[in-house]
């Protein structure tokens, strides 16, 4: 197509858009386009701004959601810690934390625990259950504590055995008091309880009675049917100084 055809063409439409209903016709044409493009941008801001509304809403509920299945999970927890500790008795003791059972420390291990005891220490604490003796706290962590109950076999402290308290070591796993001197004389039925003398436990936990006595060389060995013996357990008290050690 020739640049002369090109003007003319130009020039024809130009005049084409000079007559007045032609005209008219173009701008409202023009008119309805520009408005329904600007209801279109609208509608789609109001789309999206909804669309955001609802996504702010919908992650403020799963924010809610996860919140409220965290206190009511909190809230069964306390439910069957208060349902448990009714059978936990207090110890009118002062040298004694009550502190709760977090996990087993390595399954299938039952024997190992950890305690939300936090407070540091060296030497070995003493784990009551409703005076009776359960086993010991052996290390400290940041916040909790190893604790080795009665049927481990690194468990050990020392006892007193009958009315005249005969002294000896307990060992766990076995339930075996050793080192009994070979002139006292024990009997089966005897209560054991804890001596307090190696700094472990206060002087009177019970930890058990005497099934069966054995005569060594030097001393005599004796097995012990325990008092606590639980393989579940919840709560304890751990025995911070014994009373021989308080300072009045």
């Amino acid at each position: 197509m020739s640049r002369r055809l090109l003007l003319i063409l130009a020039f024809i439409t130009v005049l084409i858009f000079q007559i007045p209903f032609v005209k008219k016709y173009t701008l409202e044409s023009a008119n309805v386009l520009k408005n329904s493009l600007s209801s279109l941008i609208t509608k789609s801001k109001l789309l999206y701004d909804e669309y955001i509304d609802q996504k702010d809403t919908l992650q403020k509920l799963l924010i809610e959601n996860k919140f409220l299945k965290d206190e009511i999970q909190k809230i069964a927890v306390n439910y069957a810690t208060c349902r448990d500790l009714k059978y936990f008795k207090s110890l009118d003791i002062p040298n004694v934390v009550f502190t709760q059972v977090i996990s087993y420390a390595k399954l299938p291990d039952f024997t190992q625990i950890y305690i939300n005891y936090s407070k540091p220490f060296t030497t070995p604490r003493g784990l009551v259950y409703n005076n009776m003796a359960a086993g010991i706290a052996i290390k400290h962590y940041a916040n909790y504590s190893l604790a080795l109950l009665n049927s481990n076999e690194k468990t050990t402290y020392t006892v007193y055995i009958g009315k005249n308290k005969i002294p000896g070591i307990f060992y766990g796993k076995t339930c075996t008091i050793k080192y009994i001197p070979k002139f006292k004389k024990i009997n089966i039925g005897d209560i054991v309880i804890t001596s307090g003398l190696d700094g472990v436990f206060y002087q009177g936990a019970l930890v058990g009675k005497i099934t069966e006595i054995k005569d060594q060389k030097l001393y005599k060995e004796a097995k012990v049917k325990l008092f606590y013996n639980d393989l579940n357990p919840e709560f304890f008290y751990v025995v911070e100084t014994p009373l021989q050690k308080i300072k009045k």
